[in-house]
């Protein structure tokens, strides 16, 4: 008969790399859906924070193409997003915008230390009831130092296209001290993670937290009074931290949530150049890869 071997001699299981990708052009899809509240009536006086709170659903196709290896590879992500806001009171905010585009991400090893990534995302932002000033254009580029197998230093620029934001620095550094913890501290969305469990090449679950800047800039057609039917832009912005979940499937699948609080929030119109202080909010979000 076999001795049973000794608790104190076996180790943790093997680590084995996690596969986020599929092995064909199409390469999953993802729902995403969530809330922000303020917890306020709406009300907007004369030196006072207005309430606004917004609900949205997104769906993103994802397909990967190798450009001859899989370390140089070209993804395209069309998307669709919609979302609904409520307040504040006194204003003529439209209830619904729209997002609509295709994310382009490039991918390239230039040698063992350096790599690059591109991503452009032209899009169609709005109320859909004009198209000035509708096309907006992100773009984010980086190139990537390994300088230590644990260690990758990151630094390029980020073009948000929005009213009030245009081009900012786009940098930091991405460290592993171990299998369990990854330190993503990348402008403009920070983060750090922690593995909570694994199944070794099949799926894992992390808890992490970060901070990023929210909001956007859509074209819009202003309603009531001496304005409507003015062609304008609305910002919505507001800076964001924020805690989640998420278990990663092999094969670019899994699910995810995320809480968190926005503060510093406002909105804006440019051709009035008027803007109101909102109120501080909550907001969870939900996601699911398929």
């Amino acid at each position: 008969m076999l001795a049973e071997p000794d608790p104190r001699l076996v180790g943790p299981p093997p680590e084995i790399e996690l596969e986020n990708f599929r092995r064909g052009f199409f390469q999953g899809g993802e729902l995403l859906g969530g809330f922000l509240t303020d917890g306020s009536d709406g009300s907007l006086g004369p030196g006072q924070r207005g309430g606004l709170e917004e609900t949205f659903w997104e769906l993103r196709l994802s397909t990967g193409i190798p450009l001859g290896s899989l370390d140089h590879l070209l993804g395209v992500r069309p998307f669709f997003r919609a979302e609904h806001f409520d307040g504040p009171t006194g204003t003529d905010v439209p209830e619904m915008l729209y997002s609509t585009g295709v994310s382009l991400f490039h991918r390239k090893r230039w040698n063992e230390r350096v790599s690059s990534i591109v991503i452009a995302t032209p899009a169609v932002r709005s109320d859909f009831t004009t198209s000035k000033n509708a096309f907006r254009l992100f773009g984010l580029g980086l190139v990537n130092w390994q300088c230590r197998d644990d260690l990758s230093l990151a630094l390029g620029a980020v073009y948000f296209d929005r009213s009030d934001l245009g081009v900012l620095p786009a940098f930091g550094l991405t460290w592993t001290p171990s299998p369990q913890w990854k330190v993503d501290l990348m402008m403009p969305r920070p983060q750090i993670n922690r593995r909570l469990w694994v199944q070794p090449g099949q799926a894992e679950g992390w808890a992490f937290v970060g901070g990023s800047i929210g909001g956007n800039t859509w074209a819009v057609t202003r309603e009531g009074g001496a304005r409507d039917g003015q062609k304008d832009e609305l910002t919505v912005n507001g800076l964001r931290v924020f805690g989640g979940y998420e278990t990663l499937v092999t094969g670019n699948r899994g699910w995810g949530m995320e809480v968190g609080y926005v503060f510093n929030r406002s909105l804006e119109y440019e051709r009035e150049a008027v803007e109101y202080d909102l109120h501080d909010a909550v907001f969870l979000e939900a996601s699911w890869k398929f």
